[in-house]
């Protein structure tokens, strides 16, 4: 199926039978990574946000591996439309619930050795750009789902402590040391 094809409807049809107002039960337990790529790569926020289901699932195995560059990248594009389009939809991220998302994402990451940290450095980057970038609106979003409890963790606060020196990044930084909460999130 080619990607101006794909639609929420037919992945969904192709890994699961869900009938309506029941329990979906899996067709399979492997994800092949072609499709899943393909998913990736679609237009449509709602499958993206399935997606992002799919590959968290601990039911599906994705065959070959998921590579964690191609996931982190498309962290990056699916969290972005999250940040800037706020949608509604059943499958996909609010903003703030992206954040939150992110939180588990980065530190995850963070704290599994064998990924290059040049990746970690790539999704710091890609922050500070979105925010850079924002509205007010997103800017107190991005500090208060994410930032805030990225620095939960004095490491990482210690990472981002460059911020400081930048004039636009420096409010982020500044704001997300304010809170002083421990949650979940950043376990």
């Amino acid at each position: 199926m080619s990607p101006e094809n794909l639609t929420l409807k037919s992945v969904i049809e192709r890994l699961w039978v869900a009938p309506e107002n029941a329990e979906w039960t899996p067709k399979t337990d492997v994800l092949p990574l072609s499709d899943v790529k393909r998913w990736m790569d679609s237009d449509d926020i709602e499958v993206l946000g399935f997606t992002g289901s799919m590959i968290h699932d601990g039911r599906f195995r994705i065959e070959p591996p998921l590579k964690v560059e191609d996931y982190v990248r498309w962290v990056m594009h699916y969290f972005g439309r999250c940040f800037r389009e706020n949608p509604e939809g059943e499958w996909s991220d609010s903003s703030y619930s992206a954040g939150w998302d992110l939180v588990g994402v980065f530190i995850k990451l963070w704290d599994d050795g064998r990924v290059p940290r040049e990746l970690l450095l790539e999704l710091k980057v890609w922050i500070a750009e979105v925010y850079k970038n924002a509205d007010d609106r997103l800017r107190t979003c991005i500090v208060n789902a994410a930032l805030e409890h990225l620095f939960e963790r004095k490491p990482i606060r210690k990472y981002f402590s460059d911020w400081q020196s930048d004039p636009i990044l420096s409010t982020a930084y500044n704001e997300a040391c304010f809170w002083d909460g421990k949650t979940p999130l950043s376990r």
